[in-house]
């Protein structure tokens, strides 16, 4: 188990992937504690709508491990779009635990497509992520290389 952190480009209060459980060169499996501490969160727990995220950004931590094994820094990358989305439910309950997991379905040049699916209690919420992480980004979304 990995801190998920050290894979995605991002700061509190907006991460939303606690470890890395397992990664290779297909796919990734994350989790996330539901705590109220979370961006989002109220007293239900945190809204299931926002399972995109927590998809993207292990779509994140998965290319950033990846990096991170051929000595590359994490990587801004984009979420394009999502479809297929399901969600079986309105909260994920503080307290619990969600796993997520994603499959690199297809990347050419930067354009990605992964399968994601959440398990939470007896549910499955998936979705398949479009995603793009452009070769150099230096902030300025009119300049993506």
């Amino acid at each position: 188990m990995m801190d998920a952190i050290q894979f995605i480009p991002h700061a509190k209060p907006m991460v939303f992937v606690d470890h890395l459980i397992e990664a290779n060169d297909v796919f990734a499996i994350a989790e996330l504690y539901i705590r109220p501490e979370l961006m989002f969160c109220d007293a239900d727990g945190l809204p299931t709508w926002a399972s995109i995220e927590l998809m993207a950004q292990t779509v994140s931590a998965y290319a950033g491990h990846k990096g991170q094994l051929q000595g590359a820094a994490p990587k801004v990358g984009f979420l394009l779009g999502t479809r297929k989305m399901q969600l079986p439910c309105a909260y994920f309950a503080l307290g619990n635990t969600v796993s997520i997991r994603v499959e690199q379905y297809y990347l050419h040049e930067g354009l990605g497509q992964f399968h994601c699916e959440i398990k939470y209690q007896e549910h499955t919420f998936s979705a398949m992520l479009s995603v793009f992480e452009p070769a150099e980004f230096d902030g300025n979304i009119g300049n993506l290389g």
